[in-house]
């Protein structure tokens, strides 16, 4: 059984830009990035500096 990696943030602030940032310059790539946060203003400035992500909106399920 293959195994999918999933990375989840909660609040997508510094600490996420950081980390996303950091895998990104080692090459490091997740098959799904999903990021949930209140602040649907941030979520828009995660999804622009990182395409792959899938932002979440608070309440938002698969």
């Amino acid at each position: 059984m293959g195994r999918h990696k999933t990375l989840g943030f909660i609040g997508g602030g510094r600490i996420t830009r950081i980390i996303l940032e950091g895998f990104r310059r080692k090459g490091v790539e997740f098959p799904e990035v999903v990021v949930s946060d209140l602040d649907q203003g941030v979520l828009s400035r995660l999804r622009e500096k990182f395409p792959g992500i899938r932002p979440r909106k608070k309440g938002e399920v698969s």
